[in-house]
């Protein structure tokens, strides 16, 4: 059982509604594009430190240190050396977010404005594959090696899969459905099994890699489950049950789910990669009902809602920490928590109850004058206002509206 604070505490939603249109409202002035975390860490200095400091090179914590310094005194610095873009990501999101608008109010111009973010979509999207697909505008060094810009992940390309779906459930226009059809293409194509045991295989991160990464094969599995129902397709359906075994099969017995198995840096548990587990998890249930998932949902919760929140109750981001954090509250894990939450109101009410109460402390304490969110919060009390859309503002957007069509049902 989980504890709860009494119903007087819960926001009303009148109050979740203002907050979302507040944030709307900062969002025109965007139009959607924005710096982002990754910015500073993608030039060429940046690569070359973080190369560095991967390496466990002796220049390499100098070397990463006035990027970090810069991030968390003055983030607004990256202005003077890199521009701002879209990203995939979020005009997924904010796309998804304003379908949820037209779907709980009925009005046009939510959908209109989920219509401008999917056409941005379309003019980002990676040529030269079976299907669309997206990634991120930026390069991207980690432990793994250097990954470079406008390679199309698995972590991306599903929240577009949901967007043209959604805009076809919407409009009945088969154009969007078309677009889903090439997305799956490219999912269940481009992208490599490793087996793992006689019936289970972990699904890549990308066309480059055989990486055994939780989470992306749990948003493949989303994506082919519910593109073997829509376009009638067995070859998904099975792939999409090998990739849900690997997940099956390595939570551990307390119910957690490691970041990734083939790399010893990567054996790491937090907040918002659970959080992805479990919520493909929870919508691929929604199709196949299956009692083996059923019960790796459950136990999945049990250990995130008992050791990925303090005693608070607030967000930690993670249990078993790769390196020394400086940050103590993560707005990312509060929009994922916020959702995932949304996503289990039948199945777990007190998630959902919790859910409540964590949009209604962020709402509080972290949304500013103009309608944006704060980025994070140092340990210490240092609070990180520069504000990207990528990280988290679509995540927080997306996670609100999620919040306000479940407690309409």
């Amino acid at each position: 059982m989980f504890d709860v604070c009494p119903a007087a505490t819960l926001m009303p939603s009148p109050e979740l509604l203002q907050a979302i249109v507040r944030f709307a409202g900062w969002l025109a002035r965007t139009q959607g594009e924005s710096h982002d975390p990754y910015d500073l860490w993608g030039t060429r200095y940046g690569l070359f430190s973080r190369r560095l400091y991967y390496a466990k090179h002796p220049l390499g914590v100098p070397l990463v240190a006035p990027l970090l310094l810069a991030e968390i005194l003055c983030p607004s610095v990256r202005g003077l050396c890199v521009g701002k873009q879209r990203f995939a990501t979020a005009d997924a999101q904010l796309a998804l977010a304003f379908l949820n608008l037209h779907a709980h109010t009925g009005e046009k111009k939510f959908l209109a404005r989920a219509e401008e973010f999917a056409a941005h979509l379309l003019n980002t999207r990676i040529p030269g594959y079976s299907g669309h697909c997206w990634g991120y505008p930026f390069d991207w060094q980690n432990n793994q090696g250097l990954w470079k810009r406008n390679t199309p992940f698995i972590t991306a390309t599903p929240y577009c899969f949901e967007v043209f779906l959604g805009l076809h459930d919407a409009t009945g226009e088969r154009r969007h459905l078309e677009v889903a059809e090439s997305i799956a293409r490219f999912v269940q194509n481009d992208l490599h099994d490793t087996p793992t045991s006689e019936d289970a295989a972990a699904g890549s991160y990308s066309p480059n890699d055989h990486s055994q990464v939780l989470n992306a094969s749990a948003y493949r599995v989303m994506v082919l489950a519910e593109a073997a129902r829509r376009f009638n397709e067995p070859r998904y359906e099975q792939t999409a049950r090998r990739n849900l075994n690997f997940i099956l099969q390595n939570q551990c017995a307390d119910g957690a789910w490691l970041y990734a198995l083939d790399h010893p840096s990567e054996r790491f548990i937090d907040h918002f990669h659970t959080c992805f587990v479990l919520k493909n998890l929870v919508k691929v249930n929604r199709l196949w009902q299956d009692a083996a998932v059923t019960q790796a949902i459950a136990k999945g919760y049990e250990y995130y809602r008992r050791e990925l929140f303090d005693a608070e109750g607030l967000p930690k981001s993670f249990t078993i920490q790769p390196r020394t954090q400086l940050v103590k509250l993560e707005m990312y894990n509060f929009a994922e928590a916020i959702t995932l939450g949304a996503l289990l109101k039948q199945s777990i009410p007190a998630a959902f109850t919790h859910a409540q109460q964590l949009a209604a402390r962020l709402i509080a304490n972290h949304q500013l004058a103009d309608g944006h969110f704060t980025t994070r919060v140092y340990r210490g009390g240092w609070r990180h206002t520069f504000p990207f859309v990528r990280w988290p503002q679509s995540q927080i957007f997306y996670a609100l509206t999620n919040l306000l069509r479940a407690e309409a049902k």
